[in-house]
């Protein structure tokens, strides 16, 4: 198929000497070019619509729903032996 495409002066002139160098035609490289662009993006997966959907996983193994995570509680984590003043705090 014959196909007319506008392009800068000088890309098609190092396109031109690119093919040259790689003894073929510019129109092969620029086929095998837009042939590699294409194959990559059907390579790659669909975006997410949203990101409510990107967050989830594609196949959630069965725990991952359930409850009873080994998570500390406030009875767990130690308090602080002094306490923190942030600068400017004065101590009443």
């Amino acid at each position: 198929m014959n196909v007319t495409l506008k392009l800068p002066d000088e890309l098609v002139r190092e396109a031109r000497h690119l093919a040259i160098d790689e003894n073929t035609s510019l129109s092969m490289l620029v086929s095998e070019l837009l042939d590699e662009r294409i194959k990559k993006k059907k390579s790659l997966p669909p975006k997410a619509p949203n990101l409510a959907d990107s967050l989830l996983l594609p196949e959630e193994p069965e725990w991952f729903g359930q409850k009873g995570f080994p998570l500390p509680t406030r009875d767990d984590v130690p308090l602080r032996a002094t306490p923190f003043h942030f600068e400017g705090d004065s101590e009443k």
